[in-house]
């Protein structure tokens, strides 16, 4: 007995040493280095097992130590944990797949606990026909390798010598599959069917009996459905007919209450609920009347925040599935996540996972436009070299198919804008731009890079009234257009003004150069001229130029139009942040 102790402590320390093997190959693959998530849930499991955690660990446990949730999270309504340890089992499977191996690891379905499952030798032919036992065993719990042989008996089988050539043939097969693999190129990992975008039910507004409540509401709904409807990455379902039952359900619904008083002041609520789990995401209060006299246009940052492009939707999505890049919408969500976050080594897989979505639909306009973009980005720091120009050539082409696919789509009409201003025809540019805003004129990232666009083309006073419809729209992502509407301020002399629009931007865009330019040219004119130059020497890191690289040199690392770089460099010497030019 105390033997055949000892041979269960050995084997489930030898366990625990291939699990704790394995894992470690395991973080260092590819596969795992592109699912940070997921490579924190494994090594939470393996970490509890190799603790001798005497039972599966907790869902709650598991969402709050592995996967970030507050400490209020309810595994009761919310199946987080389960979905991401199923993803999990997926990325182990494709993991072994393409990875010839003898013992691996495993997730159960139904459990959370991590196992060692063992590939022993080929199954055995008896001699009557009959097949042995399989090749692959499970070593729940204690891990036990395989049944032992009952002494005595004879191997009866195949002949080794035809052992040995079934396992050759494996081998060879394995390597055959893991070549293809290779060859496929990256897009293999963003197969399948392509995901459709989220759905969203606009609930009746609840209000009170008098007619001008009534009409009000019929008012506020009417703006709202026309608001969303117009944003791509949003599925408006239509409003049913009074008594009649939804046809489909919606992935959120918009709840909108409000009230009148006598005076005929009008408060909005809206509260948007994520129906799967019935928890409301989001909420806002509006006032809409004041002094009978309405006010609809103040619905419309709330419906740029819901619907947007990265609204509140959309990152909700994201933050729930943060390593999905499946083909569709998963993938444009990414995309538009990129463009919040500014994370270049993500930008490739993004751009996988947008050439998969138009492999299975070439005339998707707003994935195309993305793409365009995204080889745009691609172009701007290294416009003078051949690969430049091959993206900007990709860029330019991918941009006419958006447009030529749905000429009467923002997303086309914007992404041949764009094209066309970045190819210096303002002309062209600036008609197709407004024509794209005209359909959508609550998008705020449409809004302030038209107006940038408008600036650099010579017609300020429009592009700046842009530029404040934008961050009117949505202040919580502005990037480029904040910075330029900060700079014209700077350079009517508002520093106040400029420094409060440069106080309310995410921390993602304050580490771009175009910010830490404006921020040390406002610093020095505000009088604090050494907190200037500092962030020109952060500029300076960022742009990887010596410190006595010119204005013009540093600011052609990240601009294009040679006048707005000659006008940015005057107002660096004229505020101090660096020398004046010396005399001729």
């Amino acid at each position: 007995m105390d033997h055949a102790k000892a041979n269960d402590t050995q084997a489930a320390g030898g366990n625990d040493r291939i699990i704790a093997e394995e894992l470690e190959r395991l973080l260092e693959s590819p596969l795992f280095v592109r699912s940070p998530v997921l490579s924190r849930l494994l090594q939470f499991l393996v970490e509890h097992r190799l603790r001798g955690g005497r039972s599966s660990p907790k869902a709650y446990a598991i969402a709050t130590e592995a996967l970030g949730r507050s400490a209020d999270f309810d595994p009761a309504v919310d199946s987080y944990p389960r979905v991401m340890v199923g993803r999990l089992r997926t990325l182990l499977d494709r993991y072994y797949a393409d990875t010839p191996w003898i013992h691996r690891l495993r997730v159960p379905q139904g459990s959370y606990e991590v196992v060692v499952q063992h590939r022993v030798a080929p199954p055995e032919r008896s001699l009557d026909g009959r097949n042995g036992e399989g090749d692959v065993k499970t070593a729940p719990g204690g891990d036990q390798a395989g049944s032992p042989r009952v002494p005595g008996t004879a191997a009866r089988g195949t002949p080794p010598r035809y052992g040995r050539w079934i396992i050759a043939f494996v081998l060879v097969a394995l390597a055959l599959f893991a070549l293809w693999t290779l060859r496929s190129g990256p897009d293999r990992l963003f197969v399948g069917t392509s995901v459709p975008v989220a759905t969203l039910e606009v609930s009746e507004p609840v209000s009170g009996n008098r007619p001008n409540s009534r009409a009000l509401a019929r008012a506020i709904d009417s703006k709202l459905r026309d608001g969303v409807r117009r944003f791509a990455l949003i599925d408006l379902l239509s409003a049913k007919a009074p008594g009649a039952a939804t046809s489909r359900s919606a992935d959120y619904r918009l709840d909108v209450s409000m009230v009148v008083n006598q005076q005929g002041a009008g408060e909005v609520t809206l509260v948007l609920n994520r129906v799967g789990d019935q928890r409301a995401i989001w909420s806002q209060q509006v006032r809409v009347a004041d002094d009978n006299m309405p006010n609809i246009a103040a619905m419309e940052p709330s419906i740029a925040q819901i619907a947007g492009d990265y609204g509140v939707i959309v990152r909700d999505q994201v933050q729930r599935e943060p390593e999905r890049f499946s083909p569709g919408y998963p993938c444009l969500a990414q995309f538009n996540r990129l463009r919040q976050m500014r994370n270049m080594p993500y930008a490739r897989q993004v751009e996988a996972c947008l050439r998969a979505t138009l492999k299975q639909n070439d005339r998707d306009p707003v994935a195309l436009a993305a793409l365009s973009l995204l080889r745009f980005g691609d172009w701007q720091p290294q416009r003078m070299t051949p690969a430049g120009r091959e993206a900007f050539d990709e860029a330019r082409s991918l941009a006419l198919r958006a447009y030529e696919s749905s000429p009467s789509s923002s997303a086309g009409l914007f992404a041949m804008s764009r094209a066309n201003f970045y190819a210096g025809d303002c002309q062209r540019g600036n008609t197709m731009g407004e024509a794209a805003l005209r359909l959508n004129p609550y998008d705020p990232d449409m809004a302030g890079f038209l107006g940038l666009f408008k600036i650099t083309c010579g017609q300020a006073e429009a592009g700046e009234a842009l530029l404040r419809r934008s961050l009117a729209l949505d202040d919580s992502s502005p990037g480029v257009p904040a910075v330029t509407l900060a700079f014209i301020l700077s350079q009517r002399g508002e520093q106040a003004e400029a420094s409060a629009v440069l106080g309310q931007m995410p921390s993602p865009s304050t580490m771009e150069p175009q910010f830490l330019m404006v921020r040390a040219i406002v610093l020095a004119r505000q009088g604090d001229v050494a907190a200037g130059q500092a962030e020109w020497r952060r500029l300076l890191a960022y742009t990887r130029q010596p410190a006595n690289a010119s204005p013009e040199t540093v600011l052609g690392r990240f601009m294009i139009t040679p006048a707005v770089i000659q006008r940015a460099s005057a107002a660096l010497r004229d505020s101090g942040v660096v020398p004046a030019k010396p005399a001729p």
